[in-house]
């Protein structure tokens, strides 16, 4: 109720003073984690008989366009980064610790939340406690944690901005790598990753909170049971690509299976692609437009119908 409240009025002070009040609620007692040496991490951490090593659960990206990166296990052989960190690639290598390299193979993209997701054969031992809590509170401290070990605190900043909730501002102008890094609050609990997305207003970068994530995730793994193939142009799983066509039927690029191919018109594509019956002035093909130009040739023109 008081997270409907603060959404619609971001302004109303004592909806947002009430959810803080709820959200910063005791919780239960939570495993204390262990830095990359196996020293106590620098945040405070309840007392627990477990200890769980972030080291056991970070990865480093390597070889993407920006830069190396961090991501953090999210499940079973799966690795959660941003879409900054990774770009266009289809495969890339990540690094587990203790320095063992593995390729990876990014399987989906979700650009408006700066996510994507890698699949990897490494599975570390546990796992991470998660917050259960939809948002972070205003002021709480936070704490990101690189692969190399460098770890950064900063606090959740507080905004009138009207956002999504999934997205967590925080005080951080620096980040230790290109993004990804796992983002813990003052109970140790992982509450999202860090993006490279900041405010239009300042340089603040902002988190993406863990249930965005695990629903990112679980949007995959439904669509991981049908015959897809990912497009690294948009970060989809194409159902068309499934079928053996040749362009995403969300943005339209050429797949990567079909990049040497001699590409042709396909009218059974026709239903992905949403070409209504017409054909291509320049070439032909019924295969469909995107952005008014064709899936076959790329070329804008006129069209005809028939």
């Amino acid at each position: 109720m008081y997270s409907a409240a603060v959404q619609a009025d971001p302004a109303n002070a004592d909806a947002r003073q009430r959810l803080n009040a709820v959200l910063t609620q005791e919780l239960p007692a939570a495993p204390v984690l262990s830095g990359m040496s196996g020293a106590p991490a620098s945040v405070p951490a309840a007392s627990a008989p477990a200890r769980v090593n972030v080291a056991d659960h970070v990865a480093r990206i390597i070889g993407g366009p920006n830069g190396p990166g961090t991501g953090v296990f999210v499940a079973e052989n799966l690795i959660a980064t941003t879409r900054y960190v990774i770009g266009e690639h289809e495969r890339i290598t990540v690094e587990v610790h203790p320095a063992r390299q593995l390729p990876g193979q990014i399987v989906r993209a979700f650009s408006e939340l700066d996510l994507a997701l890698i699949r990897v054969e490494h599975r570390p031992v546990g796992s991470l406690p998660i917050t259960p809590y939809p948002r972070v509170p205003d002021d709480a401290p936070l704490t990101a944690v690189s692969f190399s070990g460098e770890m950064v605190t900063a606090r959740q900043r507080p905004t009138n901005r009207v956002m999504e909730p999934h997205w967590i501002p925080t005080t951080l102008t620096q980040l230790p790598d290109a993004g990804g890094d796992p983002l813990f609050d003052a109970q140790t609990y992982l509450v999202g990753i860090l993006t490279k997305n900041t405010s239009r207003a300042s340089a603040h970068y902002y988190g993406l909170h863990i249930s965005a994530i695990r629903r990112a995730v679980q949007t995959y793994l439904g669509e991981a049971s049908e015959r897809r193939v990912y497009c690294p142009c948009c970060g989809h799983a194409s159902r068309a690509g499934g079928m053996g066509f040749f362009y995403c039927e969300v943005c339209g690029g050429v797949l990567p299976f079909a990049q040497a191919m001699t590409r042709y018109p396909m009218p059974q594509a026709e239903p992905f692609y949403g070409s209504g019956g017409v054909r291509c002035t320049r070439c032909g093909s019924s295969a469909g437009f995107y952005g008014g130009r064709c899936l076959r040739c790329g070329q804008e023109q006129a069209t005809t119908t028939f």
